[in-house]
């Protein structure tokens, strides 16, 4: 697949609304993090369908192995940091006290891990400093189910498959329903089950691979932006129903027609670091700073973790994480004619 610039600009745009939010920027609502979330959630959708069937077309396989080898040489080396840096401020007494309260941070640091803290949350278990990881489990969580499952459905065709995934879709919102009606409002805004539905528009994007016109793209951006002024702090029933599923749709647009405008470098290189941007910054909101200094104390944090840490990784992608092509089969030797006897 192609590099595409201007989705890296996308992915600072969501990282941003999340900054913005969380850090109280003026002109972002509490819970506006969520439309930056769910913007992540279609772009890794689309990211992830896009490379799988890019590799099948070209070496007539997927290499599993390549694959997930390659996530967590992504994924992993940032959040293992983390996990440090917040082990030693529980050992240490140098966490804040309102990241302690109601904490097992040993049973918290082994759900991180595991790639399952939003299930640990699910469950009632207060994650504390750790509290943001809940998306990145979600979306591990998909990484490790979705590329098996897209391998056999392509066998019916990708259009077909993507009817049968946008029908799941369309199961997810009444299912959100019937999980707060009966109080599940925690499952609801950040369980694997329920959060789905934006991933797989994405993998939607990718099987038919869909690419409209700027405009389209813009209406999305105006409608990710309009969400993440007035999204409610509280995970309630409104939320669930409205708010969940029209960031989907509009994040769908937004990647759908993303507008090329959003290659600018400054805001692809946001982009670019927003992994260990999200990371990071779920710690520095911890100590209550003005955004003014909150949100470039992360930036840097970010920087410094993109270039001292994570790139030394990601060069490794293209040597222990390549593709292996799938090997055409051996012609058996063809014996040489005998001569005629003497």
């Amino acid at each position: 697949m192609k590099h595409r610039p201007e989705l890296d600009g996308l992915r600072g745009i969501a990282i941003l609304a999340v900054l913005g939010a969380h850090m109280g920027v003026p002109g972002f609502a509490a819970g506006g993090g969520g439309a930056g979330v769910t913007l992540f959630f279609v772009l890794s959708g689309y990211l992830i369908t896009s490379l799988l069937i890019a590799e099948r077309d070209e070496f007539g396989r997927v290499d599993l192995r390549a694959f997930y080898v390659r996530r967590a040489l992504r994924l992993f080396p940032a959040l293992a940091a983390v996990l440090l840096v917040v082990a030693a401020l529980a050992v240490t007494g140098w966490m804040p006290q309102a990241a302690k309260e109601g904490v097992n941070y040993s049973i918290v640091l082994v759900g991180v891990v595991g790639y399952a803290a939003n299930w640990v949350a699910v469950a009632g278990q207060s994650i504390g400093m750790l509290g943001h990881t809940w998306s990145l489990a979600v979306e591990e969580q998909f990484y490790i189910v979705w590329p098996a499952l897209l391998l056999l459905g392509l066998r019916m065709g990708r259009s077909r498959l993507a009817l049968a995934v946008l029908l799941l879709i369309l199961l997810d919102t009444p299912y959100r329903v019937v999980l707060d009606l009966n109080g599940g409002f925690m499952h609801t805004f950040v369980g694997t089950d329920t959060r789905g539905d934006a991933l797989l528009l994405g993998c939607v994007l990718a099987l038919l691979q869909i690419r409209w016109h700027a405009a389209v793209g813009w209406i999305g951006l105006a409608g990710v932006a309009a969400l993440a002024a007035t999204w409610p702090p509280d995970p309630g029933l409104g939320v669930q129903v409205l708010f969940i599923p029209l960031a989907a749709m509009v994040s769908t647009l937004a990647v759908a027609g993303c507008p090329s405008i959003l290659a600018w470098r400054p805001l692809a290189f946001i982009g670019k670091i927003s992994y260990g941007l999200y990371l990071w910054h779920g710690l520095v909101t911890w100590w209550a700073l003005p955004w003014l200094v909150a949100v470039p104390l992360s930036i840097g944090v970010a920087i410094v973790s993109y270039f001292v840490l994570e790139r030394r990784f990601l060069r490794l992608k293209g040597r222990l994480g390549k593709p292996r092509p799938l090997l055409p089969p051996v012609a058996a030797p063809v014996p040489e004619p005998q001569g005629e006897a003497a």
